[in-house]
């Protein structure tokens, strides 16, 4: 009779796979660093994207070729960046621009009691909104993002409307 030397104790059933293989595999034969991005959605972005469907070029070969664009606005909303890839394919100039953010009252303007009551005011109303949307995402945390580029037969120019973390930016350019 042979007697075996286990370091771990025996199974009545026989050596487990464990133990018999020399490095422990993963179930579905890829490590965690080599699972493919396409498994999971798009990440998550404040910037909308545009999906071109047609090549927007001229004679020379020069201009937006078709795939999928994500559309930002620059430091000084002076132009709307085609992003691809991280490098930037198109810069448009920005013919006009809104911001929808409401200015804040300044607290030199007030005393400080009327500026705690404004604070508790607000604290007081966000509570009531956050138990209202509890189940629910709050409206004012949805962030819109919308793209729209249509071609302009009347002043033969392509016109982008942008809109994205309340503003909105308009932008044309010709081919």
């Amino acid at each position: 009779m042979l007697i075996a030397a286990y370091d771990m104790p025996m199974n009545p059933y026989g050596p487990a796979i464990d133990q018999l293989a020399p490095y422990k595999g993963t179930l579905s034969g890829e490590k965690e660093h080599q699972k493919p991005s396409y498994n999971y959605g798009p990440p998550s972005t404040k910037y909308p994207v545009l999906a071109l469907e047609n090549d927007i070029i001229d004679d020379n070969g020069k201009g937006l070729k078709k795939g999928f664009y994500e559309v930002r606005i620059d430091d000084n909303n002076e132009f709307l960046l085609f992003v691809q890839s991280g490098t930037i394919k198109a810069k448009i100039p920005v013919i006009f621009y809104e911001s929808y953010k409401k200015e804040e009252p300044l607290k030199e303007n007030m005393s400080d009691k009327k500026y705690a009551k404004l604070i508790r005011q607000k604290e007081k109303k966000a509570r009531k909104e956050a138990y209202k949307y509890r189940k629910g995402e709050l409206p004012k945390d949805i962030v819109i993002n919308e793209i729209k580029m249509n071609y302009d037969e009347k002043n033969a120019c392509w016109v982008i409307i942008w809109e994205a973390m309340s503003s909105k930016a308009i932008g044309c350019f010709r081919i």
